[in-house]
């Protein structure tokens, strides 16, 4: 079956599978539970994840195999949040939830063709350092790590790596 990746409506469905994915992602890739859990609650809460609703700079890309949702991420367009790159249009994409690197590359092929129909001229994106997976498959699809300035996120002791491509 073919994989699709497409725009999702935060409804109360969507949002109890999001956070429950997140919490196992998370899980794995801190090694722990309880910090899985926690970085979820501070960043995709079904809480957190409501309040996008009202933010039209925030919107999450889901990809999905049939009518079964697989993986997301989640795209943020906001000028605030996009300023200082060196690019007159560009969005941010974050807290990537994948359970294998072809979800990864369907996410982010359709983020690029969402860029140019929007006409945005750089994509990039925030991962944790310890994401091997997901830094390489970025590799793969050509997006160069750049430095950018955002404090360490101490209560999780990861570092955040950057990655961007022109558009």
């Amino acid at each position: 079956m073919v994989k699709v990746a497409k725009f999702v409506v935060i409804i109360n469905d969507n949002v109890v599978w999001m956070e429950n994915k997140a919490i196992q992602f998370y899980s794995g890739l801190f090694g722990q539970k309880a910090l899985g859990e926690k970085y979820v609650d501070e960043n995709l809460s079904h809480q957190k994840l409501f309040k996008i609703q009202n933010d039209f700079s925030v919107e999450v890309l889901m990809v999905y195999e049939g009518d079964n949702p697989l993986s997301f991420m989640k795209l943020n367009s906001s000028r605030l949040s996009n300023q200082n790159l060196g690019a007159n249009k560009a969005v941010g994409i974050e807290h990537i939830v994948y359970f294998n690197p072809e979800d990864v590359a369907v996410l982010f092929k359709r983020a690029e063709e969402i860029a140019l129909q929007r006409k945005y001229d750089l994509i990039w994106v925030k991962v944790l350092e310890i994401d091997t997976v997901l830094i390489e498959t970025l590799q793969s699809l050509d997006y160069e790590k750049f430095s950018f300035e955002e404090p360490i996120n101490k209560e999780f002791h990861q570092k955040l790596v950057y990655f961007r491509k022109s558009v």
